[in-house]
């Protein structure tokens, strides 16, 4: 055996020696291979984040849940005559927007904007809670004045709707706000009473913002 064959053979096997380290070397750096096939785990889905309602959408289902109501929701409290009242809400028409105001039986109320904002479970304070059983205390009144109802149109600016939840059903009045101004009327007294509540929800509400 010659030494020109000893030497070809010695570099041969010293290219293919330093060919497969360069190769080791090249995957470590590019780190381990990724799966893509059936069994390959599946990379982590980031969920989109739920957008807010908008103030319109978050309005009408407070709206509806008011008119939903049942007087066995408010306990002792909505056990009434088949004619008497056990909720009473009261809707403004304001410029843009409609001010929907919801007391009952129980002290609880509710505020609610159809631009946005408001207030609910007044009844926890109890300001509100005497405000709103002193006018429910005005319904009774006021119910021979309306008329049974099973839509609840939105009032238009300028016009104030009543509507009283019995038992037996939803009694509607719709109106004016200038032909409330006498207290006397019971309708008239029922807005002015319905105001009081409004303020002392915001009151409620300007206390906790400062």
């Amino acid at each position: 055996m010659s030494v020109d064959y000893i030497i070809r053979t010695i570099i041969v096997i010293a290219l293919i020696a330093a060919y497969w380290y360069i190769r080791k070397k090249k995957k470590e750096a590019e780190g381990p291979v990724k799966k893509t096939g059936p069994g390959a785990p599946r990379p982590a889905v980031e969920r989109p984040v739920k957008p807010a309602d908008p103030p319109e959408v978050v309005y009408a289902n407070l709206r509806k849940r008011a008119f939903e109501t049942s007087p066995q929701s408010l306990g002792q409290a909505g056990d009434v005559k088949e004619d008497e009242a056990y909720a009473f809400i009261m809707e403004m028409g304001i410029a843009d927007t409609v001010l929907t105001l919801a007391c009952f039986a129980d002290g609880d109320a509710g505020l609610y904007y159809q631009s946005g904002g408001g207030m609910k479970g007044g009844g926890a304070h109890e300001n509100i809670r005497k405000a709103a059983k002193a006018l429910m205390a005005l319904v009774p009144k006021a119910l021979p004045q309306m008329a049974p109802s099973t839509a609840q149109p939105l009032p238009e600016p300028g016009q104030v709707f009543f509507h009283a939840l019995t038992p037996r059903g939803t009694l509607t009045a719709q109106t004016d706000r200038e032909s409330l101004v006498d207290t006397e009327n019971p309708l008239g007294a029922l807005f002015f009473s319905g105001q009081e509540v409004v303020a002392q929800m915001r009151q409620v509400q300007a206390q906790k913002a400062g």
